[in-house]
């Protein structure tokens, strides 16, 4: 079982946020975080709203501008951090329908409220989610569903934080690390993969125009050998793509089902079988069928067919070429990941591309042609799928008139034995599958 507050993430400069161990606040002395305030909090600190209360201080590094416009006490740039919260919160719950926030009682601001603490963290992180220590059972079991709260930079100077605004810094961050406190009070003990893509696809849906995202998902294209499911990988972030796809199929409330039948899933903290219920419940397959719907869509995603900014994102690159004579190639996939094969459209009747993937394994095959321009462009699929794999085979007709012509490999199969405490991932059983392909065009 993945406890998603204690697995550790290496973040790179720029990484919207790392999940961290129950931990102290700034308040709190130590904090293991280090990020613990050198000085009392300011006098009007903690300044509390309908659903936030605020904390800075007013000297010392961790101090955010002082300026006060309405003399009222509260500095100018908590006032904003309050609204922007706000304005998250009536999208996040009000919009969108997820649950409430677990209340933290009377630690912070002694309110009940999400607590959020202003501090100098710098530009590794823009910020990050922490649960709050002491909700341990007396036999040292965390709880299912816990409280925390949010640390943010105190300024988000151009300097730390180069190519954005520190406006649109604050609002993404916001929006990001308060859906890993709501994450908290669904279910604490879900993969990291699956809490990260979330709130990255939660930022869009909040603020659709800033599309931070895009930065991740240039990263994401890159990385078609890692796992959807990878536990320690930067892909984590542009997997919000997956989400995207699955609000287009669904509906965005998809994303909040799935949080909300994580705790009652097997085994426990295993992120797949909440997508997996989620999906079933709103008419569809399942998730294996699922994800290799989502691969076969990926090669021509440019087109905002399926994508709404399928426009902005980059090419997904094909690993290589497959001959239209009969040869048979191998690929070996890992679980949850594809392959694109590109195919040299020429005159003929007909294209079949045949492929055998290894019995027991959820496997699809796609054959998807391009009409037109990349951005402009009409798409004609096939996509097949089998829930143990064996062959597979799509044919599809006058491949000449395709300005491009894809094949897609899909190894969909989620199968496994278990968590690994020593990777802290699960112990996925299918990686390095060998598939074999083939295509024959019918002249």
């Amino acid at each position: 079982m993945a406890l998603l507050t204690l697995a550790p993430a290496s973040a790179a400069a720029g990484d919207q946020s790392i999940f961290r161990a129950p931990a102290a606040r700034p308040t709190d002395h130590p904090d293991p975080n280090r990020n613990a305030y050198t000085v009392p909090e300011a006098p009007h600190s903690p300044a509390c709203g309908q659903h936030f209360c605020v904390h800075w201080v007013a000297e010392g590094i961790d101090a955010p501008s002082l300026a006060d416009g309405n003399g009222n006490g509260v500095p100018d740039y908590v006032e904003r951090v309050q609204a922007v919260a706000e304005h998250v919160y009536s999208i996040e719950n009000e919009k969108l329908g997820w649950r409430a926030p677990r209340s933290d009682g009377r630690k912070g601001g002694g309110k009940g409220k999400t607590d959020i603490y202003l501090d100098e963290i710098g530009g590794a992180l823009f910020g990050y989610a922490v649960p709050d220590r002491g909700q341990a059972t007396k036999a040292h079991r965390f709880p299912r569903h816990l409280h925390g709260y949010l640390v943010l930079d105190n300024n988000y100077e151009p300097f730390e934080f180069p190519g954005t605004t520190p406006l649109h810094d604050l609002e993404v961050t916001i929006a990001h690390e308060y859906n890993h406190i709501l994450q908290f009070g669904y279910d604490a003990y879900q993969d990291i993969w699956f809490a990260e893509s979330s709130a990255v696809w939660m930022e869009d849906e909040v603020y659709n125009g800033n599309d931070d995202y895009l930065r991740y998902v240039r990263r994401w294209v890159k990385l078609f050998d890692t796992p959807l499911t990878a536990a320690n990988s930067i892909k984590v972030y542009g997997s919000a793509v997956w989400n995207k796809w699955l609000a287009h199929r669904y509906g965005r409330s998809i994303v909040r089902s799935a949080w909300a039948r994580a705790v009652h899933t097997k085994p426990g903290g295993f992120s797949v079988a909440a997508y997996n219920s989620a999906i079933e419940a709103a008419g569809g397959s399942g998730f294996s069928r699922d994800f290799a719907h989502f691969a076969a869509d990926l090669p021509e995603w440019r087109t905002d067919t399926v994508f709404p900014e399928g426009n902005l994102y980059p090419d997904v690159s094909r690993q290589g070429s497959l001959p239209d004579n009969g040869v048979t190639l191998e690929r070996r996939l890992n679980h949850t990941t594809f392959r694109l094969l590109r195919l040299h459209a020429r005159d003929g009747r007909a294209l079949t591309v045949n492929a055998v993937a290894p019995r027991g394994i959820a496997a699809g095959l796609a054959l998807v042609g391009r009409i037109g321009s990349e951005r402009g462009g009409r798409v004609v699929k096939v996509t097949r799928f089998k829930s143990h794999g064996g062959r597979l085979v799509a044919r599809i007709s006058r491949p000449g008139r395709f300005s491009r012509l894809t094949a897609v490999l899909v190894n969909a199969d989620t199968s496994e034995a278990g968590f690994s405490a020593r990777r802290l991932d699960w112990a996925y059983l299918t990686d390095r599958a060998p598939f074999r392909v083939s295509a024959r065009l019918i002249r």
